[in-house]
């Protein structure tokens, strides 16, 4: 009998030494990979860091595209202003937005109130009419100019997100908006602080002027309608787009018709220019809604600045208005107040 237990437990200690002897083996395969198998682990992190940092900064993500998709709009109605009528452009920019009727969520539209419809109605409205604002104030002012004060943001939304929606405002938050408000002012220059030559061209430029502060307004409003229905949680971005297409339609087309204008592209550049000004907005438009979901009003307003920068390269290459350093000076501070939104906490 004690033989038998002997050879029993010889056995039984055979067996777990070839158990582990055969996890040494496997541990050692896990520790000492080829190459060719470390690439994949690598890459595979790469992306899942990339992803992580775009699921925790997607409102940041889709704000700054908004801002560079709103610069490259706005660069070319400013390269067709001599050519197409501001209105022909916005009539086809609403056509090309109603496309997005595919993506609204009907299922969810059917809970939505009366004050919701409302509240979508007044997106239409103010971002239809800030848009055509911004595009009539091309005719007077130089592109710069009229996208810089048109997407000045920070300075009304911060005061309204404050009121209205009780977002708090830190200490980084005002540094950005300072840096912001600064880089604005150098590139747009004020006459009242850096002085126009010529009574034609001040009128002018006054008028433009006048213009883009409306089509701030405006645009300050539809953010608030948009961060309203995203509190209300019924923000629908395709809905939004939709409603806005159909004002912008019913608007431009009664203009047309009262002016009897409908400028005919003379090249084939200016009829690819006309939709694509039209498919810039629709993504700049969706982007901004999205972002507002996500984001307070006033990191969107910051983000959304980087319009400024980008309409003034396109000034540059494509319109050939060449910027002076006062205004690159003011480009590179949008750009950094933009950065900075970056290094927030989400």
């Amino acid at each position: 009998m004690a033989t038998h237990n002997s050879l029993s437990d010889k056995e039984i200690d055979g067996r777990v030494d070839g158990s582990n002897e055969g996890s040494n083996l496997c541990s050692h395969d896990r520790r000492v990979p080829d190459n060719d198998s470390m690439q994949e682990p690598v890459t595979s992190n790469a992306l899942y860091v990339l992803c992580d940092v775009i699921s925790r900064h997607r409102g940041i993500v889709y704000g700054t595209a908004a801002g560079v998709l709103a610069g490259l709009q706005m660069g070319t109605v400013g390269w067709l202003r001599s050519s197409i009528s501001p209105y022909e452009i916005m009539f086809c920019r609403g056509i090309i937005f109603l496309v997005s009727v595919a993506s609204v969520s009907w299922s969810a539209g059917a809970d939505y109130t009366a004050a919701d419809m409302a509240l979508y109605f007044g997106y239409g409205v103010t971002n239809s009419l800030g848009i055509l604002a911004g595009y009539v104030a091309l005719q007077f002012t130089h592109l710069g100019n009229a996208t810089a004060i048109t997407f000045n943001l920070p300075i009304p939304t911060t005061i309204l997100g404050f009121f209205i929606f009780n977002e708090g405002i830190a200490f980084y938050d005002i540094l950005l908006f300072a840096i912001n408000v600064v880089g604005i002012v150098l590139v747009a220059k004020p006459p009242f602080l850096f002085g126009i030559e010529g009574d034609s061209e001040g009128m002018n430029e006054f008028l433009g002027a006048i213009l883009a502060v409306v089509a701030l307004l405006c645009i300050v409003m539809s953010m608030i309608i948009s961060r309203k229905l995203s509190y209300r949680e019924h923000a629908d971005p395709a809905l939004a787009t939709v409603v806005s297409g159909m004002v912008s339609i019913l608007l431009t087309s009664c203009i047309l018709l009262y002016t009897q204008t409908w400028d005919t592209p003379s090249t084939f550049l200016e009829t690819v220019a006309i939709p694509l000004a039209g498919i810039f907005g629709f993504f700049a438009n969706l982007s901004i809604v999205y972002a507002l979901k996500y984001e307070r009003v006033l990191t969107v307003s910051v983000l959304d600045t980087i319009c400024v920068p980008v309409s003034f390269i396109i000034s540059a290459v494509v319109v050939h208005d060449i910027p002076d350093l006062i205004s690159v000076v003011g480009a590179i501070l949008v750009c950094l107040s933009t950065c900075g939104c970056l290094f927030k906490r989400p």
